[in-house]
């Protein structure tokens, strides 16, 4: 945190932008939390496509229309019969002595995988010849279409009220009594940002990811029911 801030007051002094390395849901949301808190000036966060998981933060840009991020998306290319996971991607990356701040998210396809890497990390991934035992070669010819497209399943049901623990408790089938205790005590990550309040407001669209059960999206917000509920619909991503 205290990298962060120093690097936040830096860009505000000489008005230059800035990069932190990558951040995880859970650490982005304490440093934006804290950012907004402290009145650190202007930022974003970006992770190389839209929906990233982890994120770099870019200080002294407003937009990210306006941010030239130093992440660079590698593509490992290998047979489709390697069979090749997240898992062998991490290790192979870590067997490196990459920190794991260097790189991204790791999206994995059929004999393509792209990886998302900060440019000091650059040269040295780009060396690699092999994730595991399998021979890869690595181009930088990344397309939309190397993006996973994310299954889910919709789940649909009635709330008294959109209140956050009433959402938790539909997306991941628990009762609302074990999902407001959940939340009082592991928080649950709502668009990016720690909540703690069972009772926090929610709209059709937010984002929810709770450590240990997966993340959900409330897609659909419908009419009321005769007994005065709404109907709702909540995507379980896989």
């Amino acid at each position: 945190m205290r990298h962060i801030l120093d690097l936040a007051e830096r860009s505000g002094r000489t008005a230059q932008p800035l990069y932190s390395n990558f951040l995880d849901d859970r650490q982005l949301a304490i440093c934006e939390t804290a950012l907004k808190s402290d009145r650190k000036g202007a930022f974003v966060s970006l992770g190389g496509y839209p929906d990233a998981e982890r994120r770099i933060i870019a200080f002294g840009v407003c937009d990210e229309s306006e941010a030239y991020p130093p992440i660079e998306a590698l593509v490992f290319n290998y047979p489709s019969s390697a069979g090749l996971s997240h898992r062998d991607f991490l290790g192979s990356l870590m067997a490196l002595g990459l920190k794991r701040e260097l790189f991204g998210d790791i999206l994995v396809g059929d004999g393509r995988t792209a990886v998302f890497v900060t440019d000091t990390a650059v040269p040295l991934v780009k060396e690699m010849t092999k994730v595991g035992s399998c021979g890869v070669t690595i181009t930088d010819d990344f397309t939309d279409a190397d993006i996973p497209i994310q299954e889910y399943d919709e789940i649909r049901s009635t709330v008294a009220s959109l209140r956050l623990d009433s959402v938790i408790s539909v997306g991941f089938r628990i009762s609302r009594e074990k999902a407001a205790e959940l939340i009082r005590t592991k928080g649950v990550m709502h668009n990016r940002v720690m909540s703690c309040s069972p009772s926090d407001k929610v709209s059709e669209g937010d984002r929810f990811s709770v450590r240990g059960l997966g993340k959900i999206e409330l897609s659909e917000v419908g009419d009321r029911s005769r007994k005065d509920r709404l109907f709702i619909t909540v995507r379980k991503f896989r």
